[in-house]
């Protein structure tokens, strides 16, 4: 949803007078606002790191086994042949990428629902990412279940801030779009995602457009 940013209130308005200080918004204060609410589970980005945390993971134990085995081998046969063929260690390290994985799947399944909130302002984006803490939420999250930082909503449901990011407009190394996906991903450097913004399907062009024209020299693909 297009809306006005305050620089001196620091928060967004539908109108283009802030309705915290009541001053005129100049049209180059123009922000995004959304929210997404989904499953951690059903995070595409989120799966995406368990897998590749999980490779690199595997690849590390690898490289340390192999290099014992070629401080060890005092036979005299081939090290890498010995390790790849009898050592019995390909089979380990599939294992371990497999229940691994399970593990980290199973992770972001007790994480439970989330909601995304973003805001696009004209200086970089903020996410932050709430939950209706419980104890198994917020220990799946590695977060402390502190009950002084627990709020309620108009509704009486509690909810709590599990994670902030902001991300200024300089610091985007590229981006890419992805609209039939309703995702636009952010990467500083160049090759590692930093953000992944889900955009409503209503609110996508909108969303892209402003994004596109903040990052004009930027690489997409």
């Amino acid at each position: 949803m297009v809306s006005f940013f305050c620089r001196r209130c620091q928060r967004p308005s539908p109108h283009p007078q802030c309705q915290g200080c009541g001053k005129p918004i100049p049209a180059n204060s123009v922000c995004n606002v959304w929210e997404d609410e989904r499953y951690a589970i059903a995070d595409t980005a989120k799966v995406g790191f368990v897998l590749r945390v999980m490779l690199f993971v595997v690849l590390l134990v690898f490289l340390a086994m192999l290099t014992l085995e070629f401080i060890f081998n005092t036979s005299g046969e081939n090290a890498i042949s010995v390790f790849l063929t009898r050592s019995g260690v390909m089979p380990l390290l599939l294992q371990v990428y497999v229940y691994g994985t399970l593990a980290g799947l199973f992770v972001l399944a007790l994480q439970g629902r989330e909601t995304a909130q973003y805001l696009m302002e004209p200086r970089g984006i903020l996410k932050r990412t709430w939950i209706t803490p419980t104890r198994l939420k917020c220990w799946s999250r590695f977060l402390r279940y502190d009950k002084a930082a627990i709020r309620e909503n108009s509704e009486g449901v509690p909810f709590m801030l599990a994670h902030e990011e902001y991300l200024v407009y300089p610091d985007v190394a590229r981006y890419s779009l992805h609209p039939r996906a309703g995702k636009a991903k952010l990467y500083r450097p160049y090759a590692f995602l930093f953000m992944t913004l889900n955009i409503p399907r209503q609110d996508y062009d909108e969303a892209a457009g402003m994004l596109a024209a903040k990052l004009k020299k930027k690489a997409t693909r």
